[in-house]
């Protein structure tokens, strides 16, 4: 069995490794959250009648929240470029 390899404190340090996202990144992810969310939403009217659906909504919420978020962090990542 192979012994998984120790990293060293410097490479652990590395920024590379734990870098802010791009502001490309920040608009997938804003694009991905916000179709999600849209998706719940219509589902949430598909459903109708049934108790779950308001989970569903509350997710949408949250998705389509998160969503602006990353909008705001690509809009601050091309402010500070």
């Amino acid at each position: 069995m192979d012994q998984p390899q120790q990293s060293s404190p410097d490479e652990i340090a590395d920024p590379n490794w734990f870098r802010r996202p791009t502001r490309r990144e920040h608009l997938i992810a804003s694009a991905l959250f916000t179709g999600f969310g849209v998706s719940f939403v219509l589902l949430f009217i598909v459903l109708a009648g049934w108790w779950f659906r308001w989970v569903i909504v509350s997710l949408a919420v949250y998705s389509i929240w998160r969503g602006f978020r990353h909008l705001l962090g690509a809009i601050e990542a091309s402010e500070s470029s």
